[in-house]
Formats: C-alpha cells, sequence, structure tokens
C-alpha cells in the first residue's frame, strides 16, 4: 500500500510540474492600432472588441482582442498581453463607450453613449488583419439620437 502511495504522489507531482499536459503553443498576433472620432472630436474611453468571424477565437487565444482609446481617440489592441495585437483573420467590430461618471463612485456606468448602435448584435463595422502593422480607418461615427431598432444584423454566425 505504501509502495502505491509513493507511486501515486511521484505521479501526481511529476502532473503538477507540467509533464502531464502540453503547453498550447500561442497564435501569431500582429499589431493593431486605430482611432474613435465622435462628433468630429477623439472620443475618449471608449472600448474597443474584435470578435472573431474567421480569425481563431477562443479556446485558441485567451480573450478576444480588445483596447479602449485614448485622449486622442487612438487605440492599440491585445489579446494575450496590452497592445500586442490580433490573430490574422476576419472580426466584427464592437464598440462600448461607458457613460462620463457624474459622482465619486468606483463602479462604472453600464450605460453606452453610442446608444447599442456597435453592440454585438447591431454594429456593421467589420476588419481583416493581416500579417504585419495594421493601422485601422479611423472610425468617425456621427452622433446618434436614440438607439437602434430591435433585431440587427449583428456578428454573423453568432446572432
Amino acid at each position: 500500500m505504501r509502495r502505491f502511495l509513493r507511486y501515486s504522489l511521484g505521479i501526481i507531482c511529476v502532473c503538477l510540474a507540467g509533464g502531464c499536459s502540453p503547453k498550447a503553443e500561442q497564435i501569431s498576433i500582429q499589431p493593431v492600432s486605430g482611432q474613435v472620432i465622435y462628433d468630429g472630436r477623439p472620443a475618449v474611453g471608449v472600448r474597443v472588441f474584435l470578435y472573431p468571424t474567421s480569425a481563431p477565437g477562443v479556446p485558441l487565444v485567451p480573450v478576444q482582442p480588445h483596447g479602449t482609446t485614448d485622449t486622442e481617440g487612438r487605440f492599440k489592441l491585445g489579446t494575450y498581453a496590452t497592445d500586442d495585437g490580433a490573430a490574422e483573420g476576419g472580426y466584427q467590430v464592437v464598440l462600448f463607450w461607458p457613460s462620463a461618471q457624474t459622482d465619486d463612485s468606483e463602479e462604472e456606468s453600464d450605460e453606452d453613449r453610442l446608444l447599442g448602435w456597435y453592440s454585438a448584435t447591431q454594429t456593421k463595422i467589420s476588419v481583416q488583419i493581416i500579417p504585419g502593422e495594421n493601422r485601422l480607418p479611423v472610425w468617425n461615427l456621427p452622433v446618434m439620437k436614440a438607439a437602434p431598432k430591435e433585431g440587427g444584423e449583428g456578428i454573423p454566425g453568432r446572432n
């Protein structure tokens, strides 16, 4: 019995050290940057997400490529690390712009200043990531006064 326990503990130790599961290889990532303009001015704090249509998705990559616009409305996307880029392939772009906070609370608003026009069910922006540097075209977003009607096109194959 003791021999079995020692043998079992030895196997467990080898497995915990990484011997039982092969390491997943990281998919090649390409640099991606762009800019968001709203009503003629840089849109600060817009969250940009890429959802794959023909690109690798989870579980092949840890998260969908994402980034947030800076004071000039510029962003860089990251997948494995901040600003490292996105895998090659096709994506739909989802934009979410949290409302400005009016109080001192730490909690961020879940209200979208873009009124849902660029949500997963409404967006019509798509991009193709290719090998090398990817500088996306500037997205000049118009001012929208009302939310879109239900039943948008959304991300092909997802909605």
